[in-house]
């Protein structure tokens, strides 16, 4: 599958260097903003509104991560992983919040939703609602805009990549008057193959950098194509992430931060007159 991508607008005028800057593919959810905490406010309010409709109680203490234990359970267990459909949450919450095991609710609810004793209708109400909630726009992460002016000053060309919706990140980028930093969007599975296909886009000598906040998704696959990484963890770290056994070239706390770094290596790299 050919990446599908679009010009995100005209990017401001950048200083000539002289010489090809780096071609940076970054990482949209999690790496810009915070797509994360989007989805712990959306989990929270299902969880209260399952609560509501089954009229059962659940925890006081540690509410996301009592829902967290149902959803990565699913998406461990599903062929889309984390983008399963949601109803498949609401029903292994109703049967969790009646007391049955993470794991036996999670085969329940995909075998056959309806023993979770909810309205259909009802369960479809509370998808929308949840997919409304999720579609917010999210907050930028510390250091976004520092490091896009410092990789534009360079001359680099700046890839947003996502295996989500290309609209849907154009949506936020432009909310967040990040257009001027951005030279396309695009949208394709993050695999080995499509960042081996991703690099035949550079020139000659030109450096290939991903900076991203998933092990899995982006560092390992970068890797294996034989790309220079940066990986700035997450605030939510998914189980398996801890198993992934991918080592980036870099680990970075901020986005500015793993500029930083980039700017250094471009330095290094540069030939002494």
């Amino acid at each position: 599958m050919s990446p599908r991508q679009q010009t995100a607008s005209l990017a401001a005028p950048r200083l000539d260097t002289g010489r090809a800057g780096p071609l940076v593919l970054i990482d949209a959810d999690n790496t810009l903003w915070d797509t994360d905490g989007v989805f712990a406010e959306a989990q929270l309010g299902l969880l209260e509104a399952v609560e509501h409709a089954a009229n059962l109680a659940g925890p006081k203490a540690d509410r996301l991560e009592f829902v967290r234990e149902f959803d990565q359970k699913l998406a461990q267990k599903h062929h889309l992983g984390l983008r399963y459909p949601t109803r498949l949450l609401i029903d292994a919450l109703t049967l969790g919040l009646r007391g049955v095991g993470s794991q036996e609710a999670v085969r329940r609810a995909w075998s056959n939703g309806a023993d979770s004793g909810l309205d259909r209708a009802l369960v479809g109400k509370m998808e929308s609602d949840f997919f409304a909630n999720i579609a917010k726009q999210p907050k930028l992460h510390v250091g976004v805009i520092k490091g896009l002016r410092d990789l534009a000053s360079i001359g680099a060309t700046s890839v947003v990549f996502t295996e989500g919706s290309r609209k849907r990140v154009m949506r936020t980028i432009e909310s967040h008057q990040l257009s001027g930093f951005v030279d396309r969007v695009f949208e394709a599975p993050k695999t080995v193959r499509m960042f081996e296909r991703v690099k035949k886009l550079a020139t000659v000598n030109q450096s290939i950098y991903v900076i991203g906040d998933q092990l899995t998704r982006d560092i390992r696959p970068a890797n294996e194509a034989g790309v220079k990484t940066i990986y700035i963890p997450g605030g939510f770290q998914p189980k398996w992430e801890f198993e992934a056994g991918a080592l980036p070239t870099f680990q970075a706390p901020s986005f500015d931060a793993a500029v930083t770094f980039l700017l250094h290596s471009e330095d290094d790299a540069r030939p002494t007159n």
